[in-house]
């Protein structure tokens, strides 16, 4: 799997994500069908949240279609609409999404977990930059927690361990 730069947004796709009011829509929901590569249309800009800190929220959230996304409300709404551009999509490398796990998200618009494709996979932190949802980071292997402070990435995202300055795994 290629690595996004972290200013080179991934290839984008428009979802409107209409979440319904219908109890009866919520258990028998209809097909979504997932966006392509080829779509012509961009994201809405997101505005980037006020720099709090505070806790992350601990999610254990696996989403592996359109449907499981626009199902996770517990996400913010411009992350589930980022998530539709990527899940089932095929990138410029042809490689396809097939998976994403989220372990956390935090209100400073950052979100962490893991992403599984037809070519590879690895840990990924999500953020908002320039106005859109983007890879801040991923890896396969452990990379020195120093990384993830210059980043700005708060501390404590649930389940991510990273190097110490001695080389030692820890919890970040």
């Amino acid at each position: 799997m290629t690595t996004p730069g972290a200013t080179e947004p991934p290839p984008t796709a428009e979802i409107d994500i209409t979440p319904t009011e219908s109890s009866e829509a919520a258990e028998s929901p209809e097909p979504v069908e997932a966006p392509t590569a080829e779509s012509t249309t961009t994201l809405s800009p997101v505005e980037q949240p006020p720099q709090e800190g505070g806790p992350w929220t601990k999610l254990d959230l696996t989403l592996r279609s359109g449907a499981d996304i626009i199902k996770a409300t517990d996400l913010p709404e411009s992350l589930r609409a980022f998530l539709t551009t990527r899940v089932g999509v095929e990138d410029e490398t042809g490689c396809v999404t097939q998976e994403v796990t989220l372990h956390g998200v935090h209100a400073d618009g950052f979100a962490y977990g893991t992403e599984e494709s037809n070519c590879a996979g690895g840990e990924v932190v999500w953020g908002i930059t320039d106005n859109a949802w983007h890879y801040i980071v991923q890896f396969g292997d452990a990379v020195p927690c120093a990384d993830l402070a210059y980043n700005g990435i708060p501390e404590g995202a649930p389940g991510l361990r990273c190097l110490a300055a001695d080389g030692t795994a820890q919890d970040y």
